[in-house]
Order: C-alpha cells, then structure tokens, then sequence
C-alpha cells in the first residue's frame, strides 16, 4: 500500500504539471461545505477477534467539513480536491465477555486527498463525477481510543483508500456517496488482552451533500 500511496501522489506531480502552483494559489477553487452519515466497521485476517468480543459490525455516526476542488490544466474535468471534515462515531454495546453495554465513541479529523473526474454533460443540470484517493484519520477525542482491561483501543491515527462516485446538481449541490478500505491497522497493542501485532483495519461508508461556493 506505501507503494500505492507513493504512485499516487507522483501521478498527480505529473498530472499538474508547471501551471500547478499557478492554479493553488489563484484562488479559482471551488469551495464546498457539507456533511452527512457515515460509519464504519472493521476488516482484517484478525478481526475476527473483535467480532468474538461482540464488536458491532457497524458503528453510525455524522461528518461535517469543507473540500476544495482544484482545476488542473492538463487534463478537462480532472480535479484534485483535498478536503478537512470532523466525523463523529458512537453507539452503546457490550464490549467484551462481562460487563454492562455503555456509549463508546470516536471522533476523528478526517483529511481526504481526492482526484476526481467529471464527465461532461451538455446541456445537463446534472454533473456527474468519480474520485478515488488516500484518507488520514487523526483521533481528537472518544473513550474507543482509551485501551481497557477488557477491550482494546483504537490507534490515535490510521489510513484508508478510498473511493465514490458523486452527483452535481444545478451547479449548486453535491450529493455524494463513497466507501473508504482500511490500508494501515487501527488496533492498539494490548497485551493483557493477547492483543499484539494483529491485522485488523477501519473501513467506512460515507452518504452526504456539500453546497458548493464559486
């Protein structure tokens, strides 16, 4: 995946190309501001673990935040659009073999770097645009991050890869949709636990509208 994340980022150096620096800062970004639903759950060769100690095979919660979607001069309708959102998980459950079901929550900042296609449309009110790209996740706050004597704790940082698929209404409004796999472990070492070393990766699912400022 370090390999994945190295091409990536080359690609989108060359993709540029010497009008990039122009383009960041001529303040001809597109600003969006939205949010929505989102959860997560988890993956790995040892999640099964997890799923034995009644983990739930989903965590719910919300997102909020900002993107901005950059134009290259390359290549039409290819646009790099890094973005900033707080997203916030919880729910009650028994985590472990004994003891009563209690509220766990995470909140994470979220920093998406996306490049993104839009297919031209004429003569449409509907844009329509595919993106893929890396996620970094930094924890800010949530007993889930907080290892216990009977359940492990979630890393305070961890990466995904992700990808989506979002529609563009009337130049206005974004609904968008997409699916971000885990490519670094979230799991704490916990070795009071036998929780040491173990594969296991947060993958998440993300529904929601930005509204768009030009």
């Amino acid at each position: 995946m370090k390999k994945l994340l190295v091409t990536f980022l080359g690609a989108f150096l060359f993709l540029c190309g010497p009008n990039a620096s122009a383009q960041l800062t001529s303040g001809d970004g597109t600003l969006s501001f939205g949010g929505g639903f989102t959860s997560f759950g988890i993956g790995g060769p040892d999640a099964d673990l997890l799923e034995r100690m009644q983990f739930p095979n989903m965590i719910p919660g919300f997102y909020f935040g900002a993107s901005i979607d950059y134009a290259f001069s390359a290549i039409e309708g290819l646009t790099v659009e890094p973005g900033a959102y707080i997203a916030h998980y919880g729910k009650a459950f028994q985590f472990g073999l004994a003891g009563e079901p209690k509220s766990y929550h995470a909140n994470y900042l979220r920093v998406p770097l996306d490049l993104k296609y839009t297919f031209t449309m004429d003569d449409s009110a509907i844009g329509v645009a595919v993106y893929t790209g890396p996620r970094f996740n930094i924890g800010v706050g949530g007993n889930m991050f907080s290892a216990g004597k009977t359940y492990p704790g979630l890393r305070p940082f961890d990466a995904q890869w992700g990808f989506g698929l979002a529609f563009t209404l009337q130049d206005a409004i974004v609904i968008r949709g997409g699916y971000d796999i885990g490519i670094t472990n979230c799991i704490k070492n916990n070795k009071d636990l036998s929780f040491d070393d173990l594969i296991i990766k947060r993958h998440t699912l993300t529904i929601g509208a930005n509204f768009l400022f030009k």
